[in-house]
């Protein structure tokens, strides 16, 4: 494989991982490493030059179909799931890993010695321990037949959680909210769909729903046997981060 140049040109794609794939193309068809790959969300203004990539399904599909065959499925999840992580400089770090994976083939997924295995692999593996608990800590309010949560996560986790709420509550309509991001799951009728929203005004809490809020906060309080509180158990269990849209947490 012929040695690639360092370049002072930046990349910048949609944010979607097809868009990342053509710019992995372009990396590769000029034998370049740019500066950074940004998203166009996250791209601002530089003194150097821009490189804007264009999506193209069909360069994105050749990258797609190359990674199983020539890294295994391993590698494949592992990239597209750090694609939603909230790493920083990601996407430069995937692209050190796929040029790093055509070479060493399936069994790149376990040179966890190389740094930029590693960090990809710690990158996912925070981002599953997030999606675990928001599984846990997600609160929803009633909203006439609608039910609505609001969620901080650090990493873009609504497209792990969504299948989870879609399988336990299948006859609900429900829209969850990632305030982080500005992004919205909505679910109804067996399917979901996951968008990116600007400008959302959640409808507030009625009175029946504040009554069924304070009963929540009630049987929490009630519950609780003060001898046995353990603050730095709960801190570690329950971190202070996830409580803003806890019910039970709300004054």
């Amino acid at each position: 494989m012929a040695e690639f140049s360092k370049s002072n040109i930046i990349y910048i794609y949609d944010g979607a991982f097809e868009g990342f794939l053509c710019c992995v193309f372009e990396s590769f068809t000029r034998k370049e490493i740019p500066s950074d790959i940004l998203s166009q969300k996250d791209a601002h203004t530089n003194l150097l030059e821009q490189f804007n990539i264009t999506t193209d399904i069909k360069k994105a599909n050749r990258v797609k179909k190359s990674i199983p065959q020539k890294m295994g499925f391993e590698a494949f999840a592992l990239l597209e799931n750090t694609l939603l992580t909230c790493l920083k400089h990601k996407e430069m770090f995937m692209l050190d890993f796929m040029r790093l994976g055509y070479k060493a083939g399936s069994k790149i997924t376990n040179m966890l010695d190389n740094n930029t295995v590693m960090t990809l692999t710690k990158a996912v593996k925070q981002m599953a321990n997030e999606v675990n608990k928001f599984t846990g800590f997600i609160r929803f309010s009633v909203h006439g037949d609608l039910l609505i949560s609001k969620i901080k996560p650090k990493n873009y986790v609504l497209r792990h959680i969504a299948p989870h709420f879609a399988a336990r509550m299948p006859n609900e309509k429900f829209v969850i909210f990632d305030e982080t991001h500005n992004m919205i799951c909505a679910y109804a009728k067996g399917r979901y769909a996951i968008s990116e929203i600007s400008g959302i005004e959640l409808p507030k809490a009625d009175n029946e729903e504040q009554r069924y809020r304070n009963l929540w906060k009630m049987f929490h309080d009630t519950i609780a046997i003060k001898t046995r509180k353990h603050p730095n158990c709960q801190m570690t269990l329950m971190p202070k981060r996830y409580r803003s849209n806890m019910t039970e947490f709300q004054p």
